[in-house]
């Protein structure tokens, strides 16, 4: 397999891995619990200690146990492989933390080992979930994940499709609000959708493969629910000419974040090259 194939399987894993926890980080409601769904096989298995369950049945009741409940999940690692045509895994090590309704505090560290199943120019689903406590964390200090988990599932989503944007341009309508500013550094500022297509165009004409290595992520949420998202991308990619190519960059973005839909919205992007883009001789 190449390495920009595995690259996609990275991103397609872990946008669905941290819109897993999402639901169990802010108060359940329908829509919350539709997008749930949206991410699980109708006959997942989930294994845990406490038993196995098989289906999408009886999600919601699950789901209700956790009810005044704050819950935070710290993904530590995360290491993805692709097993066949279909399946890809995804093992990772977390740390859960939680309050509970009686203000008792628990926080201890979880092994997950999953599977999911690919599907054509769309996002995996889970078909397997296990879980495996490794150990407890003492004098836990509670903090909140959700903002975090929420725009590491929209950006690893965001890289995917920027990765496959030939054949999946007209899914970022989904990731970008109403009124979105993209103030990039290969071009003047987009900020209508036809402006935005035309430049992902541009893109395809001069790129063939590309992948992107997300590394110094940090976000802030703020009182209006927008999330401010800081991060550097290495990227590489193969020219229309089959050169190498590479480049660094640094990304501010300001995400729109209505709780109730699949994923947070681009409102604002400020893009600085660090290493200009370049073929490689």
């Amino acid at each position: 397999m190449d390495k920009f194939q595995a690259i996609k399987n990275n991103h397609l894993a872990l946008t669905q891995y941290h819109r897993w926890y999402q639901v169990y980080e802010v108060p359940l409601n329908k829509a919350r619990l539709e997008n749930q769904l949206d991410i699980l096989e109708d006959e997942i298995e989930i294994s845990s200690q406490a038993g196995t369950t098989k289906g999408k049945i009886g999600l919601e009741d699950r789901l209700k146990m956790f009810e005044g409940w704050q819950n935070a999940h710290h993904v530590e690692n995360t290491s993805i492989k692709q097993l066949n045509d279909e399946e890809l895994s995804l093992e990772a090590d977390i740390l859960y933390q939680n309050i509970r309704s009686d203000n008792s505090r628990y926080s201890y560290k979880i092994h997950y080992s999953t599977i999911l199943k690919l599907r054509d120019n769309d996002l995996p689903l889970f078909t397997k979930v296990h879980l495996e406590p490794t150990g407890n964390v003492e004098n836990p200090q509670f903090k909140s994940a959700y903002s975090e988990n929420r725009a590491k599932s929209f950006m690893h989503y965001w890289l995917y499709l920027m990765e496959t944007a030939s054949v999946n341009s007209d899914k970022f309508k989904e990731l970008l609000a109403d009124q979105f500013e993209l103030n990039l550094s290969t071009t003047s500022k987009v900020n209508t959708l036809k402006g935005f297509n035309e430049w992902l165009a541009t893109i395809s004409n001069q790129v063939k493969q590309s992948g992107h290595y997300p590394k110094n992520f940090s976000v802030t949420e703020n009182v209006d629910n927008t999330i401010n998202v800081s991060v550097d991308f290495e990227w590489e990619g193969i020219s229309v000419e089959n050169k190498p190519m590479i480049a660094e960059t640094h990304h501010e973005w300001i995400l729109e974040n209505n709780l109730d839909e699949r994923f947070a919205r681009m409102k604002m992007m400020n893009v600085i090259q660090t290493k200009p883009f370049q073929t490689v001789e």
